[in-house]
């Protein structure tokens, strides 16, 4: 049997949805696995998602695109537990589509890009890093009213969220890759502030989880 086909019967059989090249590295030699990796690529059974990590994945028989068969969360979360690693219950997607998840006092710098959006694994030092940042640019990024502080920031600067084609090419993407597109006024606002250059993207990303977290916090108490 040729080492594709023992790579290829050996990723059916095991359970998930994410496999690591070191997982294969015993069925031939470096360059081997490559080459058998690369076929399967080639021929819609992987996808690649960064260095050494892949994700089964299907070809849509009308379009020909390669998808992976299960969502960005769920694999990034599965990678994080094949390196033991310990993330938040909850991911934080950006108004980019990008995925944050919270890894605690753990140091992660492998990076994760599927479709275009990359996922982030932040750890406590991290966050504290980003948190101090964006002080320099807004001293009080609010963890209250968030909504409220982010509609005002507009209002102050004159900026209101208009659509572009690139918006629209990235939810088609993010609806391809399986996942929901929530996006919501306030969230465009933050879009448009980071494109008007009133916010920086450490200011976005703060904002952002401080407004998800305030928002659900608020459907709880309902």
């Amino acid at each position: 049997m040729k080492l594709k086909d023992r790579m290829r019967l050996s990723i059916r059989r095991r359970a998930g949805q994410v496999v690591l090249r070191t997982e294969l590295g015993a069925l031939g030699s470096a360059s081997q696995v490559s080459h058998a990796l690369k076929m399967l690529q080639d021929e819609g059974e992987l996808i690649r998602l960064g260095a050494g990590v892949y994700a089964k994945a299907g070809r849509d028989p009308k379009t020909g695109t390669v998808q992976p068969l299960a969502d960005v969360e769920t694999l990034a979360r599965e990678v994080a537990d094949k390196l033991n690693l310990s993330v938040g219950s909850e991911g934080v997607i950006s108004p980019d589509g990008d995925l944050m998840l919270e890894t605690g006092r753990r140091r992660v710098s492998r990076k994760l890009v599927l479709n275009g959006h990359e996922v982030a694994y932040v750890n406590d030092r991290v966050r504290e890093r980003l948190e101090k940042s964006s002080r320099g640019v807004h001293p009080a990024i609010p963890t209250k009213g968030v909504a409220q502080f982010i509609h005002s920031l507009a209002r102050r600067h004159r900026v209101h969220y208009t659509r572009t084609p690139t918006d629209q090419w990235a939810e088609t993407v993010t609806r391809l890759a399986g996942d929901e597109v929530c996006s919501g006024p306030v969230e465009d606002l933050l879009i448009a502030l980071k494109r008007a250059g009133k916010l920086s993207t450490h200011d976005m990303a703060a904002l952002l989880i401080n407004y998800l977290r305030e928002r659900k916090q608020d459907v709880r108490s309902v």
